[in-house]
């Protein structure tokens, strides 16, 4: 429970609750009104916590990010848990997703994950059932600052569902079905769009990097550290990024490269493949190379190659 200190001279919107406006001469000073409100822990784009802490609703502060997940449910005969929001949902009304939300303070990813799927399904699920499928920095794209760090997760289940047993009304309906069918919701503009990624994320394809990673290659930087994106300028590189020499890509170009290990603009390059990125939507994969051959702890590549793949959909292979 948090306490908001209102001028009840003025009207104040806070959280959807309004205090409305009052007589000065009957009400002088300022009031306490109590309610609650949801806080985030705030992240850097390496999901370092900061230690500060955000309300919902107010805007995002440059640089840094909040946590938010998705949480698939899957059954033994391949069926998936969609659910339907509610009416009075002031975003996406009675459209049918996944569970998912955002993650308060003082949980982490998948403490947040079971939290949601109880509040909205009525399920309680177990840590151990859960499967990290992949991760997904978003920052800001076209002048909207999303600056979120969605985990998609993955959960076995073959119990009851009843919304009796959730601990909030955000769902109005509930349905198990196969892939095929939930195809048929979002062609008919019935499923949240931004749910997309699962027509290919969810692919049963796993790729076979073993060839490639630990290989050592070189090449040459075509967009040094510092310089920008030659169609879209607003896009500048905090990295080299460059490509291999004699080596084609899925799109039939020279298969491009995230370089790691300095801070200065290179012309060429040569290191050791560490971790390749998947792109579930592209036909390019990106390597990972690292000059002086040291592994990169995930949250870091991740985090320096949001600027571009937040665009995409994609997994980090070892």
């Amino acid at each position: 429970m948090g306490s908001v200190w209102l001028d009840l001279a003025q009207i104040c919107y806070k959280d959807g609750m309004q205090a409305v406006k009052m007589d000065c001469q009957a009400f002088p000073g300022i009031w306490r009104l109590d309610l609650e409100v949801e806080k985030w822990d705030l992240y850097t784009k390496y999901r370092e916590n900061t230690g500060k802490e955000h309300i919902r609703g107010e805007e995002l502060p440059d640089g840094y990010y909040h946590l938010v997940v998705h949480v698939w449910i899957r059954n033994s005969k391949g069926e998936y848990l969609i659910s339907q929001r509610a009416a009075d949902c002031t975003i996406f009304p009675l459209k049918w997703e996944c569970t998912g939300g955002s993650v308060i303070k003082g949980e982490n990813s998948i403490e947040g994950a079971i939290r949601e799927t109880k509040e909205e399904v009525g399920i309680t699920l177990l840590p151990g059932q859960g499967e990290l499928l992949f991760s997904k920095i978003c920052g800001e794209i076209d002048g909207t600052r999303f600056n979120n760090i969605m985990d998609v997760w993955l959960f076995n289940y073959d119990g009851e569902v009843s919304l009796d047993n959730a601990t909030t009304a955000e769902v109005a309906d509930f349905r198990w079905m196969k892939t095929d069918e939930i195809k048929e919701l979002y062609d008919r503009g019935d499923f949240v769009n931004t749910m997309d990624y699962f027509f290919c994320a969810f692919d049963t394809y796993k790729p076979d990097y073993s060839s490639i990673i630990g290989s050592i290659v070189k090449g040459n930087v075509d967009r040094p550290l510092g310089s920008f994106h030659p169609r879209h300028k607003e896009m500048a590189y905090p990295l080299n990024y460059g490509y291999v020499d004699g080596i084609l890509a899925g799109d039939g170009a020279e298969q491009d490269v995230y370089i790691f290990g300095t801070d200065k603009p290179l012309d060429r390059f040569e290191g050791k493949v560490v971790a390749v990125f998947h792109r579930f939507n592209d036909v390019e994969d990106k390597w990972i190379v690292s000059l002086d051959g040291k592994d990169i702890p995930d949250e870091i590549i991740l985090g320096d190659i949001s600027f571009q793949e937040q665009f995409f959909y994609g997994k980090l292979y070892r």
